[in-house]
């Protein structure tokens, strides 16, 4: 059967109900298998998550020789100057400290040679070593932990000065132990210790999350060497 539109005169289908119902019909079936399928991704990813945030981790140990992550106790105060890290503690607040930088030896060496202001910034605690740190501190990571990592080198126009951040993927342990840490230590710092040298220390934020941006590492050497060094423990 055919109709002809009044206008033109062309001949056309005839509307049937059946061929209307088979269309909605089709189309009801593609919304239900979308949300059947997300629905069932929602799940899987809410039991893997929840699993992952319940398991007892055992504690994980110092790596001297490679990278160790720990969580900054309050009983440590860490201080950012002229492009290097030093920590002191909090109780010994008269305590003398003979302590100096090394000079490392390489080209990024005058930027570290921050005695003055570091002993300006300390002078009321004990200036502790990144291994007294790693030693008194709770181990959160190690190299074991991260799957891969990628340089990023970004501006401030503020101070005008260049920094770098390092783009970590953690492993599902990883993700899990960071998870379980931050929940009750967020807006605390991390320090990220290389062959016992720390290399930054970033605030935590609390989230369930397989990726972190390590930042700010001001000089680009340590930051190439920490990317370096996760992504051959990733090659392993």
């Amino acid at each position: 059967m055919t109709a002809n539109t009044p206008d033109t005169g062309i001949a056309v289908p005839a509307r049937s109900p059946y061929g209307r119902f088979i269309r909605e019909r089709g189309t009801l079936r593609l919304l239900a298998l979308a949300i059947v399928v997300g629905a069932a991704y929602y799940l899987y990813g809410f039991v893997r998550t929840v699993r992952l945030q319940s398991v007892q981790w055992p504690p994980l140990h110092a790596v001297p020789d490679g990278l160790t992550v720990v969580g900054l106790t309050k009983d440590f105060v860490a201080i950012e100057a002229n492009h290097a890290w030093q920590f002191r503690t909090r109780d010994d607040a008269d305590a003398p400290s003979d302590y100096a930088p090394a000079d490392r030896g390489d080209e990024d060496a005058p930027e570290r040679a921050s005695v003055p202001a570091v002993v300006n910034r300390t002078s009321g605690g004990q200036i502790v070593s990144a291994e007294t740190i790693v030693a008194n501190c709770p181990v959160v990571l190690t190299g074991a932990q991260f799957a891969g990592a990628r340089l990023e080198q970004r501006f401030e126009p503020l101070f005008d000065r260049q920094y770098w951040l390092v783009h970590v993927t953690l492993t599902p342990e990883g993700r899990s132990r960071y998870w379980q840490y931050s929940l009750k230590h967020a807006k605390e710092r991390l320090v990220f210790v290389l062959k016992g040298e720390a290399i930054t220390c970033p605030i935590m934020e609390h989230m369930d999350t397989s990726a972190l941006s390590i930042e700010p590492i001001w000089v680009k050497a340590d930051a190439q060497r920490l990317a370096d060094y996760i992504n051959a423990q990733r090659r392993r």
